[in-house]
């Protein structure tokens, strides 16, 4: 197959930079490879949490940090973006959530406070309306709320956390509800209350069963992210109407209805707007001829499928959906099969802690200041094909809280530079 551009990927760089080609009036193609980091990832979208892995404080203004990083680390991946490209992006992310029917908020110059399925607060840039009122900045009385028989999320658990963590958290209360048709000896999941939250009946139901435990004026009552599948913005709306006081949804472990949502609803759009996707199609090998890439392979049913294109945007998340392949000793990337790292035992690739710094997750494409993967001496490897996600070298985003934006920012810049070396 021959197009324009190809976008290899199945996360948020990935679709950023297929949307930011698309509304370029350019013709591009999106291979997807399959497993997404959606379902584990974006339940919301971080920008910058922390200043640094080891900060205990977090970033106010994630906007103005990210500026402060680009000066003080100019080899890091936002300042290989560029902050026009993290706010261009951002725009046309948060427009496009509009016009794909997604209530989403936020703004660069502000990060929320949200309690996680624990009870650890962590900031975040962009979310869903339906978790704006958990915002812990807020001094609001917080009643959670779990299901009997629902394993993914313990209100008392995450209430004890909160009462420790939370400056006012003397102010944090549990309960717990029997879900209507659900059996507390049946194994059930978030996606399917989910599914049960669309029937009107049912949330009706759950709202009269929580009322009768919820006691005191001025509270705000969370609840795991089940508050529907297809329909979450009706549904929230109806339950929140139902129940009589501020809901807000709590993102529960991954794969997450929340990300799911999310997921669907950008691809579902790309797709109705006329991006043509290849499903399940990991690419495993690229073609350079004299500096450019000339074609990249797909793995189908019972044969390789060519996809020629004037530029590539490798926006893969590491590991998540295959940018790079591991043996005992050896990390290679599966397009120019160079070799990324070297270890003389695979654990080495680990911190000893398992909150520490992971060695594996900085692992990555060297690029150049375009983006483009680079060899040894920083020259580009295809001078056609950029690089955008968490497939880049030298950061982890996981102890910063940034992986969203830098999926954003990433796969902005890079689509801009394959449309202009197209």
């Amino acid at each position: 197959m021959k197009t324009d551009l190809a976008v290899v990927g199945g996360g948020l760089a990935a679709l950023t930079a297929a949307r930011a080609i698309q509304r370029s009036d350019r013709e591009v193609v999106l291979v997807w490879p399959g497993l997404s980091s959606l379902y584990f990832l974006y339940a919301t979208i971080d920008v910058l949490g922390y200043a640094d892995a080891g900060a205990a404080e977090p970033v106010d203004d994630p906007g103005a940090a990210v500026a402060g990083l680009i000066k003080d680390q100019p080899s890091h991946p936002y300042a290989r973006a560029g902050r026009p490209a993290l706010e261009g992006g951002t725009k046309m992310l948060l427009e496009w959530l509009r016009e794909a029917g997604l209530v989403w908020e936020g703004t660069l110059a502000r990060n929320v406070l949200l309690p996680t399925a624990t009870g650890t607060p962590k900031p975040s840039c962009l979310v869903p309306a339906s978790m704006a009122a958990g915002d812990l900045r807020r001094a609001d009385p917080i009643v959670l709320c779990g299901f009997h028989g629902y394993q993914d999320f313990a209100p008392e658990l995450a209430a004890a956390n909160l009462r420790r963590s939370w400056r006012t958290g003397n102010q944090v209360s549990a309960i717990r509800i029997a879900a209507p048709g659900f059996d507390a000896d049946r194994l059930f999941t978030s996606i399917d209350l989910a599914r049960s939250f669309e029937d009107r009946g049912f949330r009706a139901e759950v709202a009269n069963r929580m009322r009768r435990q919820i006691s005191g004026d001025g509270v705000r009552v969370g609840l795991p992210a089940v508050l529907g599948l297809t329909r979450a913005e009706e549904v929230y709306a109806d339950f929140e109407t139902a129940l009589g006081y501020p809901v807000f949804e709590i993102p529960t472990v991954p794969p997450s209805v929340a990300a799911l949502r999310l997921f669907d609803r950008l691809r579902k759009h790309l797709q109705e707007t006329g991006v043509e996707l290849f499903w399940n199609a990991p690419a495993h090998a690229a073609t350079v001829t004299e500096g450019r890439c000339t074609r990249i392979l797909l793995k189908s049913a019972g044969r390789e499928q060519p996809i020629e294109a004037r530029a590539y945007v490798l926006a893969l998340e590491d590991w998540v959906d295959g940018a790079l392949r591991a043996g005992v000793h050896l990390v290679r990337d599966p397009f120019f099969g160079r070799v990324i790292a070297e270890h003389a035992v695979p654990s080495q690739r680990t911190a000893e802690s398992i909150f520490g710094v992971q060695p594996y997750a900085q692992l990555g494409y060297p690029v150049t200041d375009r983006l483009q993967p680079a060899d040894e001496t920083g020259r580009p490897l295809a001078d056609n094909v950029f690089v955008a996600g968490g497939a880049i070298a030298g950061y982890d985003p996981s102890g910063t809280k940034s992986r969203g934006g830098m999926a954003i920012a990433t796969g902005y810049r890079a689509a801009m530079e394959a449309m202009a070396a197209a």
